[in-house]
């Protein structure tokens, strides 16, 4: 599990729930209605200096998450499955010495994501230990791992819930992106891995009137290795999206969408990338 890379623009630079009312609660009840079941409710994961809130256990199966940065700085959200006996400390221990950890497998988390972006991921999470992490460093260079920004979790049974309703899908092929004509608004994706090697979805949009040039300005401090607070007019929003997804598979993303702006999904490793506008 390797920290995100600094791509400059859009790649990998290294929403909360609302309670049931209980009023529906009892009038579902006194119904007695058998056909009728309430869909899994999705799982917070809340970003911020330097922790991540969300619960310590959660239903596997098809799982949707909401992510949120709720800090002000950058978070991503690197996520590995831990071998039975892998512990804490044993992640610390591996980070410490800036060696790849044993009996942990990368599989995939959301890229980074700006101060206030919030987004939805829905997968395939097989029961078993899991961690986040976030790798990007903080003011002074030091990766929020470091500082505590790891959460251990257990992902148990199987919550029997389907995939949802996209409004398009953005496929990933040999050699490029395809991208189908996306609204303003909240939209739900399928980001398809059409490919046969595994494919990283980054993405983040362009405010009007700024540049490409301006945002990779802007980032330059991480080429140095330093993070830094994120004020509210930065150029670009990055929404994360997936680092990783393996050949032939798909995830479920969905987030808000911008009028008028530009949007860029990215693979920076294998150097493949595509601009569209949302009008």
């Amino acid at each position: 599990m390797a920290p995100g890379r600094d791509s400059g623009y859009g790649g990998r630079v290294p929403v909360g729930l609302a309670a049931l009312l209980c009023a529906c609660a009892l009038a579902v009840a006194a119904c007695g209605d058998d056909d009728e079941s309430s869909a899994p409710q999705p799982v917070s994961v809340d970003g911020k200096e330097y922790v991540f809130v969300m619960p310590d256990k959660i239903d596997g199966g098809f799982v949707t998450m909401d992510f949120t940065n709720s800090g002000e700085e950058l978070h991503e959200y690197g996520l590995a499955r831990l071998d039975e006996g892998v512990s804490e400390a044993d992640i610390d221990k591996a980070i410490a010495s800036g060696q790849e950890p044993k009996g942990i497998e990368d599989i995939g988390g959301v890229p980074v994501l700006t101060p206030g972006a919030d987004v939805s991921i829905a997968r395939d999470i097989e029961p078993g230990r899991y961690v986040f992490v976030c790798f990007i460093p903080d003011p002074k260079g030091r990766p929020h791992v470091a500082l505590g920004m790891k959460k251990v979790f257990e992902v148990e049974g199987d919550a029997d819930a389907e995939p949802p309703e996209v409004d398009g899908v953005i496929e990933a092929t040999q050699k490029s992106f395809e991208v189908p004509p996306i609204e303003a608004g909240e939209q739900t994706l399928e980001l398809r891995n059409s490919a046969s090697e595994p494919r990283e979805f980054g993405l983040a949009g362009l405010r009007p009137g700024d540049t490409i040039q301006e945002a990779s300005k802007f980032f330059a401090p991480l080429e140095k290795g330093r993070g830094f607070k994120v004020p509210a007019d930065a150029p670009l929003e990055l929404l994360g999206a997936m680092q990783s997804i393996p050949a032939g598979t798909s995830v479920y993303f969905t987030a808000e969408f911008q009028s008028g702006w530009r949007y860029r999904i990215a693979d920076e490793e294998n150097g493949l990338e595509q601009i569209f506008k949302v009008e």
